[in-house]
């Protein structure tokens, strides 16, 4: 976030680009955020901002709970006055953040899962928003899918703050296997994208753009072929640990901890999904949860 300029992309919408996007809106003299970023520093050098242009910090709005938008929250909340407003589903991940963790560890995670990449500081939320619902100039948008009951938020400006309901196309090379809680609601977000009226659409991470459509098939064609590659290896059956090896392989993946937690996460989420699509199928033989895909 150093020396990278404040943006403004219509009347009083702005964003802060970095590696989770901050959104700004500002009503008279009062700011509104949209997630706080990473960490306690990005936290400080947001409130220098915007004590440098004369906004006093209403509320952080986060768009959900994950470590990476709300990470400076608890600095801010406790250097002003600001509110912390966010939807019932994420609000007990924002105040126990161990939870996002645990999820994805499915158990007590163990102290490298601790680190605030996974586990932010704790702050109070102090009102629960509607995920579809207006407040002034801002509208929420529900958006569930990369994590349990996500909100978008669009301004009056018509700039819509997407939050990880889709992610840039540099991302999705990168990383190759984008985090996802809910199969099914990720793609139904996706489809709800299109039917957005707006000029500036900001992922939180990825460029801001003016139209989406082309990312938001970016994101479908990436999901229909992790679903092809996993069917494609459950042709034999595998135990979950095999699965995400080999799928990881495929991709030129190398896990650590906390590749091997949110990739597992997401394989677990696909399996699921597989399963309650008829697609997949499990048993149990010497103990083992053994994977396969169903013929058709």
């Amino acid at each position: 976030m150093d020396n990278i300029p404040l943006r403004r992309l219509a009347g009083d919408s702005w964003f802060l680009p970095g590696p989770t996007n901050i959104g700004v809106f500002v009503e008279g003299a009062s700011a509104y955020l949209i997630d706080s970023g990473n960490d306690k520093d990005a936290g400080r050098k947001i409130l220098k901002l915007l004590v440098e242009k004369g906004w006093e910090l209403k509320a952080i709005i986060n768009t959900h709970s994950n470590a990476d938008h709300i990470g400076a929250n608890n600095y801010l909340q406790g250097a002003t006055r600001g509110e912390i407003w966010a939807t019932a589903g994420e609000s007990a991940f924002i105040e126990r953040p161990i939870l996002e963790a645990s999820l994805l560890w499915g158990g007590f995670p163990f102290r490298e899962l601790r680190s605030k990449f996974f586990e932010a500081k704790p702050s109070k939320v102090t009102r629960l928003v509607d995920p579809s619902g207006k407040e002034g100039g801002l509208s929420f948008i529900p958006l569930p899918g990369h994590f349990i009951d996500m909100a978008g938020i669009l301004t009056k400006d018509k700039v819509a703050y997407l939050g990880d309901s889709l992610f840039g196309e540099h991302i999705l090379e990168k990383y190759k296997i984008p985090f996802i809680y809910d199969v099914r609601a990720f793609k139904s977000s996706l489809d709800s994208l299109l039917a957005i009226e707006a000029d500036w659409f900001v992922p939180s991470h990825g460029d801001a753009l003016d139209t989406i459509g082309a990312l938001v098939e970016v994101n479908a064609a990436k999901v229909r072929e992790i679903e092809a590659d996993l069917l494609s290896l459950l042709r034999k059956p595998r135990r979950f640990e095999d699965l995400l090896a080999e799928l990881c392989s495929l991709y030129g993946i190398r896990l650590d901890f906390g590749q091997y937690a949110l990739d597992g996460s997401t394989v677990r989420s696909f399996l699921s999904y597989l399963k309650d699509e008829g697609k997949a199928d499990y048993r149990f033989e010497d103990n083992k949860m053994l994977w396969t895909a169903r013929s058709s």
